[in-house]
């Protein structure tokens, strides 16, 4: 799918983040297609479950360890102002 939008687009992986508040949708496809990953603890996923997933020895598990990670969409606010 994102490869149809890149193309479609124009759009740089290199410069382009996944935000998404679901670990096994949002942070996997990002990280499946080297984008820079965002979690948004507003959904499901709990930080104590990205911890699990980091320490694991699994690369299934640690496909879904995001880059980033912020309790909510709106701490983003102040640095879109700059």
């Amino acid at each position: 799918m994102f490869d149809c939008v890149v193309s479609e687009f124009g759009i740089d992986p290199a410069r382009t983040i996944m935000v998404g508040d679901r670990l096994d949708t949002d942070i996997l496809m990002g990280n499946t297609c080297g984008l820079t990953t965002l979690l948004t603890l507003t959904g499901v996923t709990t930080l104590d479950e990205v911890k699990g997933h980091q320490e694991s020895d699994c690369p299934a598990r640690q496909s879904l360890v995001p880059d980033f990670y912020v309790d909510s969409i709106a701490d983003l606010l102040p640095a879109l102002g700059d």
